[in-house]
């Protein structure tokens, strides 16, 4: 049953119905445009960018939720395992925030349903059930965490990242949009410079498909772009987002998904684009090789 929108009092002639038939179409418009502004920057970094190459050695995945890793790198996951190389994913949270207005499922049940769920699709990629590794932090709680709890998830990273030494980082773009995702960098970043690793790292973009103004400035800004051609891995990574069925189905009684439709629609390409993030100069401990 659609939702009716009280009246505004800015448009007391119209009678409620037609509002919300006004409100409908504005709506829908407002999308159209979106994902049009998102279609021409895609089509713009695909003219722009250069080819990744990819580096021998340990790849980490960072993904604040139980989906981002797939949506924004789950080509190259499945790319990497296929050569043999090792790949390891860190979920920060435990993704239970992704329905928080659901009627009858509680944050636990979707916590458990979104672990269940990740194992199943990073099995269909190649990744070794070893090498997932879940923190299990409050979804949604990122960008507002405590001094120590920070600190505490820090050392975490950092044990990561000093254990496996990974000769690739990737986590998901600053200011995509998504203020767990802004937070979770932070992190890594953060833990990258306290730690004894040398890694490149890359940004991968999910919310910045759906966030065409900061895709835009990315876009212009950026100077290492790189894309990555999905090829005959495109269909594996079809076969393995499809296990994220809380987040691509609507969970009844709810009527729409958790991921909008066009935004999966964005990210079903043929390349899957990252960026190179250089860190300050006065960071930089000891010269990295160049990325062809």
């Amino acid at each position: 049953m659609p939702r009716i929108y009280s009246r505004p009092s800015s448009a007391p002639w119209l009678p409620r119905t037609d509002m919300y038939r006004a409100l409908t179409a504005l709506n829908a418009t407002k999308e159209i445009a979106r994902l049009l502004a998102s279609r021409s920057c895609q089509i713009a970094l695909q003219v722009v960018s250069r080819p990744y190459v990819t580096q021998s050695g340990p790849a980490i995945i960072f993904a604040p939720h139980q989906d981002d890793e797939t949506l924004g790198c789950g080509a190259l996951i499945a790319r990497k395992r296929n050569d043999g190389q090792p790949v390891h994913v860190v979920f920060l949270t435990d993704g239970s925030a992704s329905h928080p207005l659901h009627p009858l499922l509680p944050q636990s049940v979707v916590a458990a349903i979104r672990l269940q769920e990740s194992r199943e699709v990073l099995s269909v990629l190649g990744v070794d059930s070893q090498a997932i590794h879940f923190f299990n932090e409050p979804d949604g709680t990122l960008d507002r965490i405590s001094s120590a709890r920070r600190e505490m998830l820090v050392a975490r990273i950092m044990a990561v990242l000093e254990k496996l030494q990974p000769t690739e980082i990737f986590l998901p773009c600053n200011g995509d949009g998504s203020s767990e995702h802004d937070a979770a960098f932070a992190f890594v970043i953060e833990a990258v410079n306290r730690s004894n690793v040398h890694s490149h790292i890359w940004e991968y973009p999910v919310w910045l498909w759906w966030n065409p103004r900061a895709l835009l400035k990315r876009l212009a800004l950026s100077s290492g772009r790189r894309r990555a051609p999905t090829e005959d891995f495109l269909a594996l990574k079809r076969r393995a987002l499809a296990n994220y069925r809380s987040q691509l189905e609507p969970l009844p009684p709810q009527t729409e998904p958790a991921l909008p439709r066009d935004l999966v629609r964005l990210i079903d390409t043929e390349a899957e684009y990252f960026f190179h993030f250089m860190p300050p100069a006065t960071l930089v401990r000891t010269p990295l090789p160049p990325v062809i």
